[in-house]
């Protein structure tokens, strides 16, 4: 597993590619594909999918999703949070997609236009943005939902795991252990343990450790503090554990990564 994220600050993201592979991540907004050429194989809690041109792919919040390339292949993909359009939040929050991808979805010809003018406003970042943006997401996820059947999440399961990885988010900085979160929330750890090495198939540790490396990208792509600072800021206690587990987890160092974004080899 290559890495592992939480990216809370993430407003809205979207683009056209053309490599969507992707090792297993997480997050708590919702991350919508449409395939315009070739195919991608997708795995969802560990189901695999193959999503075909012409698919649209919804991942909502808090699934362990990934995706490894087939061949060539031309995409639009966006993710936003949910609250960008609170009009749905009752989908959201107490359903899911009977099944993630929705087939033919090619034969809505309003979908590809509005994916494009939701690019275009993203980029340009307009006086009227947020209005513009939740306008166009607003009318994309309505023709979406009329074409999706859905299904009762099952509500147990899915606010303990809300639970679990809110508080996970909140503290990573801290020395967040798993018998400081059992007493937080009243959870046996026993059964945080297991929901993490079951459902996300990662440990504990590895997945607070995901989170720091996450957020120290986005601090190392500014000027405003040092590698040796960063490392403390995100809850590491040495630059040399920081340093190790940057590597395993992004395949290059710290100070490599800043490298790469001043030589324009990171998007």
């Amino acid at each position: 597993m290559k890495f592992f994220y939480e990216n809370k600050d993430l407003a809205v993201m979207a683009d056209f590619g053309t490599n969507l592979a992707f090792g297993a991540h997480l997050h708590n907004h919702i991350e919508l594909v449409y395939m315009i050429e070739g195919r991608v194989k997708a795995f969802i809690d560990s189901k695999e999918f193959i999503v075909c041109a012409g698919d649209v792919l919804i991942v909502f919040p808090n699934k362990i999703h990934q995706y490894e390339k087939i061949a060539n292949e031309s995409y639009f993909v966006s993710v936003f949070p949910t609250d960008l359009c609170p009009e749905f939040q009752n989908i959201f929050r107490y359903k899911v997609p009977v099944s993630p991808v929705l087939r033919n979805a090619y034969k809505n010809k309003k979908l590809l236009p509005l994916m494009e003018n939701i690019v275009e406003t993203n980029r340009e970042n307009t006086p009227f943005y947020d209005t513009i943006i939740k306008g166009y997401f607003l009318i994309m996820l309505s023709e979406l939902f009329q074409m999706t059947q859905l299904e009762e999440a099952k509500s147990s399961d899915a606010n303990t795991i809300k639970a679990v990885l809110e508080y996970c988010i909140e503290n990573y900085t801290k020395d967040v252990q798993l018998k400081t979160i059992s007493e937080e929330l009243h959870i046996s750890k026993y059964y945080i343990s297991h929901l993490f090495s079951q459902k996300f198939h990662i440990g504990f540790t590895e997945y607070i450790g995901t989170l720091r490396i996450s957020h120290a990208c986005k601090l190392l792509l500014s000027k405003d503090k040092s590698i040796t600072e960063i490392a403390f800021s995100v809850g590491f206690n040495s630059t040399r554990s920081f340093n190790r587990l940057f590597l395993k987890y992004t395949g290059v160092t710290p100070r490599q990564f800043i490298n790469q974004k001043y030589s324009g080899k990171i998007l």
